[in-house]
């Protein structure tokens, strides 16, 4: 887990108060500025292939050649490509890039 990650989590974590005087944990991370219809398809497209290849086999497969599928959906997307939805792919690849660099830390 990131240092961003654990610092926000720890019982450490610095304290706001708003408005009102409510206490909380301060706020680094925006998970409501998400888009929600990107995040269902992510969502799916992680589904469809836990489906195909087995839970978390992404996790097995090098960063780089995440971002190489990455960009392989996002020419195809380019050249107007049809027959798969290449941005939730490549979105995708992009995250289990990012995943598996940060774990091979």
């Amino acid at each position: 887990m990131n240092k961003g990650i654990k610092s926000m989590l720890a019982p450490s974590a610095e304290v706001a108060v708003n408005a009102q005087g409510g206490k909380q944990s301060r706020e680094t991370m925006r998970f409501d500025l998400l888009d929600a219809e990107a995040m269902m398809a992510l969502a799916g497209v992680l589904a469809h292939g836990a489906e195909k290849y087995g839970e978390n086999n992404w996790r097995k497969i090098p960063a780089k050649s995440h971002i190489n599928h990455a960009l392989v959906h996002l020419f195809a997307y380019l050249a107007g490509d049809t027959q798969d939805d290449h941005l939730d792919h490549a979105f995708c690849r992009v995250m289990m890039a990012r995943a598996m660099a940060e774990a091979a830390k």
